[in-house]
């Protein structure tokens, strides 16, 4: 099985050993009397680690679980979309999937990774439009739900009870979480399958399909939340911001709508600068990790200093 297989240099011998026992495993291959020809590293991911792996000269994209990543993923939950996903062809097709671990093979999609250059094209903002409107609209329902201040509170006492420091201002950062809180209860969205981390390279073109891969984070939300993250991860200007929604509800936008995404586009900065903080609190690199968060925050109470949020709160209540 080993015989004239090629494999990044980069890649450790125990993720070399893994990736082997993994596909020695899987009935699928043993099926197939797999046999591996290569392994290649794939860019991106902050938690996992994730690899083009060919077998019997077929590609699949493996994924190798950060370590303790289980105990803030639900991963049977993770499991569960990305097989929905894949049914819509939204998402990869899934091989193998570990439960316990979130380790997991799919096949591999030859087309174009995307990145923020590219979701900042019309063609490309209209194309995630449309697929968020798919998933969002499906009528499946997610095992999950992915409650946003319950998962920034739930981080933010984890930070607490291991005595770790947040970034400076966050009592004012705090007091305006309460009031979106206050908000969202008065006037609940109506929740759908959301990705919720649809970061500009989890997005495939093989000029056939656009995916939308990696449902880690996966779980019934509102589905704004969607749009706000991508409109931070892709960079998106107002213009661009208003193109995504235009496409999305399919004609022009009201106030409460585009005080949505600025709330949400709050409630993401300030959940992954919280997420950031605790990485370091959990012994990932504070290099990486804190300047990450730190970009998070600072756009986030950029949003309090100019008194958008306030007025999308204003908007959001009317």
């Amino acid at each position: 099985m080993s015989e004239q297989v090629t494999f990044d240099n980069s890649i450790s011998l125990d993720h070399i050993g893994r990736i082997y026992q993994m596909i020695g495993n899987i009935p699928f291959f043993a099926e197939k009397k797999a046999r591996i020809n290569s392994i290649e590293v794939l860019p991106g991911g902050l938690t996992n680690s994730n690899y083009k792996v060919t077998v019997n000269n077929v590609a699949y994209a493996v994924r190798i679980a950060g370590p303790g990543t289980e105990e803030y993923l639900n991963r049977p939950a993770e499991k569960h979309a990305a097989t929905l996903m894949a049914e819509l062809n939204i998402n990869a097709p899934v091989i193998w999937y570990d439960e316990k671990t979130g380790c997991q093979v799919c096949l591999y999609i030859h087309g174009k990774t995307l990145h923020i250059p590219d979701m900042q094209e019309e063609k490309y903002i209209k194309k995630a439009a449309q697929v968020f409107k798919k998933y969002h609209q499906s009528g499946k329902e997610f095992i999950s739900r992915f409650d946003l201040l319950k998962e920034t509170y739930s981080y933010k006492n984890l930070l607490i009870q291991k005595n770790f420091a947040f970034y400076d201002g966050a009592e004012l950062f705090e007091q305006k979480i309460e009031e979106v809180r206050e908000a969202l209860e008065k006037n609940p969205p109506k929740l759908a399958p959301c990705h919720n981390d649809p970061l500009c390279e989890n997005w495939l073109d093989d000029e056939k399909n656009f995916y939308l891969i990696d449902w880690e984070y996966c779980g019934m939300n509102d589905p704004m939340f969607d749009l706000a993250a991508l409109c931070l991860e892709a960079e998106l200007n107002e213009e661009q911001e208003k193109l995504l929604l235009t496409e999305y509800f399919g004609g022009e936008l009201t106030e409460k709508q585009f005080g949505s995404l600025i709330i949400n586009k709050f409630l993401c900065d300030a959940l992954w600068s919280y997420w950031a903080v605790l990485q370091i609190a959990t012994g990932k690199p504070h290099e990486e990790y804190w300047p990450y968060g730190l970009n998070r925050f600072n756009r986030a109470y950029a949003l309090i200093n100019d008194g958008s949020l306030d007025r999308a709160l204003a908007a959001y209540n009317k």
